[in-house]
């Protein structure tokens, strides 16, 4: 009785009726590789944004003004010069794949200086139709001349 009853509830004709969904699990994992490929070039691309405006912090760092030096002997940064440095390390170090939203904002203020920028990412897939290929991602950093009696970091 129990083997009549197992071949009635589980017949032996529906071998092959999962084969219809092949294609569809194909289709799924298409996309699902394509996402986490986005995602993690998305993630690299952003953590080399915030190295390159780390760099660029520490370059304006070093633009130490001679004659406030020379003259009272302190250590503040040159604005103009801590800007310049600070944009071209930016330009020269920015990711590939990526461009700059507008320009950076450079706040220098005695021996300090904050650099707040932002980029657009390109996305190397982007399966879903309708949706932009490209995020954009924002950061900020700051670095103190070495020396300076600057504390706290200026707000950018």
């Amino acid at each position: 009785m129990h083997w009549t009853l197992g071949k009635q509830l589980k017949p032996e004709d529906d071998w092959g009726s999962a084969i219809f969904l092949a294609p569809l699990l194909i289709v799924i994992m298409a996309y699902l590789t394509g996402f986490f490929v986005d995602l993690g070039d998305a993630m690299t691309k952003a953590d080399g944004f915030d190295q390159s405006l780390s760099l660029a912090a520490a370059a304006g760092s070093t633009q130490v003004s001679a004659t406030e030096f020379y003259r009272h002997g302190l250590m503040v940064l040159n604005p103009s010069t801590a800007q310049n440095a600070a944009i071209t390390q930016i330009e020269t170090t920015l990711p590939q794949g990526t461009t700059l939203i507008g320009s950076p904002s450079v706040v220098v203020s005695q021996g300090a200086i904050c650099i707040r920028a932002s980029e657009r990412i390109k996305l190397p897939f982007s399966l879903v139709p309708g949706i932009s290929p490209y995020i954009s991602y924002s950061s900020s950093s700051s670095a103190f001349a070495r020396g300076s009696a600057t504390i706290m970091a200026p707000t950018c």
